[in-house]
């Protein structure tokens, strides 16, 4: 009996192997070479050069504009602030394949059957060098639409392993739905949110100032408010 491995040599076939058992099992699947991954991270480095006449006072400055290209000032600042930055906010490409805007949204064209991968490829490479960027109690927000939103997700879980907080909708602008034929909003985006163990966001204690107690509740102050627990007072007879 033939197999469809049988024109390979002993060596083929262990690189078959190894690609296969590098690719993961679960989760978000895209071409990619790794090799050309590798290069990427290791060949032609780009150094920074400051441009004194556009700074302002004298150095050493507690703040930096990188004005290039993002991978290279990722990879510089990996050797520069490695663990050092508490928050990294990011508005990338959306891959809607508009050009209406001053960042070149049409990642790739339309008619690319790669083009989700190499869209998830160009971000995948960049939230590996944020991450470790990032302090103890560090955080990523990453912005982005419906369209691309299941998308990136999966991407950021495969990226930042471990790191997922949670998300919150963004209105990023007050327009019209007339647009949409089913009459869905689209003023709203997604900001993901990724960090370490340390984040949390700062807030306001709560404040009792509309609680009160004018029939001597025994059990203390308290205020009328609308019901909005799931269950029935059967299911949950303490807390209906």
């Amino acid at each position: 009996m033939t197999s469809k491995y049988d024109h390979y040599n002993k060596d083929e076939l262990i690189r078959i192997i190894e690609d296969r058992d590098r690719k993961p099992k679960f989760g978000l699947v895209w071409e990619r070479d790794d090799i050309e991954f590798d290069r990427s991270f290791n060949e032609d480095f780009v150094a920074l050069d400051a441009t004194s006449e556009l700074s302002c006072g004298v150095g050493p400055w507690s703040n930096l504009l990188i004005e290039g290209d993002n991978f290279d000032a990722l990879r510089y600042l990996r050797m520069t602030h490695t663990g050092r930055v508490k928050c990294i906010c990011i508005d990338p490409p959306y891959n809607t394949g508009n050009r209406d805007f001053i960042y070149n949204d049409r990642f790739v064209d339309n008619d690319d059957l790669y083009k989700h991968s190499k869209w998830l490829e160009f971000m995948y490479r960049r939230f590996l060098l944020a991450r470790d960027l990032l302090t103890e109690d560090g955080v990523l927000l990453v912005c982005i639409n419906d369209d691309n939103r299941a998308k990136l997700e999966l991407l950021l879980d495969q990226a930042l392993p471990g790191m997922k907080l949670g998300s919150f909708v963004w209105r990023c602008r007050q327009g019209s739905n007339a647009d949409q034929g089913c009459f869905l909003s689209v003023d709203h985006e997604h900001v993901l949110v990724y960090g370490n163990a340390g984040f949390q966001f700062s807030g306001y204690g709560k404040s009792y100032e509309m609680y009160s107690n004018p029939d001597n509740d025994p059990r203390g102050d308290w205020r009328t408010g609308d019901l909005t627990l799931g269950f029935s007072y059967l299911e949950r007879p303490n807390l209906f």
